[in-house]
């Protein structure tokens, strides 16, 4: 009786099993997660990029995102006024993104958008939240009918 050579399929064997492994090791996953201030509120806009790529999403109206990154990667999270933050991705994070004031120093806020105040010509009046309203309450009791 002849002897049949197995030597063949068990390399073979060796080879898929070397590639399966290989394959795994690549795997990515996907990444769902909720971005938020420090009062709880969603943060609209907040960019999320997995660090190394080019791979970036912005959270939506909910501050909710999605993006596919490696198992391990480090994702960084970033919005304007709000500190950067850097976590590893998970199937499901929620971050929270602290104030940041002293990125919005030297902003101007002008009726069509923004510009740095370096780049601003002409002058520049402070306006605080608290003379605004109460501006806005002798209007309203001024203007209420009874």
């Amino acid at each position: 009786m002849k002897q049949v050579n197995i030597r063949i399929p068990q390399r073979i064997l060796a080879l898929m099993m070397g590639l399966f492994l290989s394959i795994g090791a690549y795997a990515q996953i996907t990444v769902q997660g909720h971005v938020k201030d420090a009062t709880g509120e969603p943060v609209i806009g907040a960019t999320v990029t997995v660090v190394g790529t080019t791979n970036t999403v912005a959270t939506d109206f909910d501050g909710n995102f999605t993006i596919t990154a490696p198992k391990g990667a480090q994702l960084q999270v970033s919005s304007i006024g709000l500190q950067s933050q850097t976590v590893t991705a998970a199937p499901n994070l929620v971050i929270e993104l602290l104030d940041d004031s002293q990125i919005l120093e030297n902003v101007v806020v002008i009726g069509y958008g923004t510009v740095k105040k370096n780049d601003l010509t002409g002058s520049v009046t402070r306006s605080q939240a608290r003379h605004q309203e109460q501006r806005c309450g002798s209007e309203r009791s001024r203007h209420a009918r009874w």
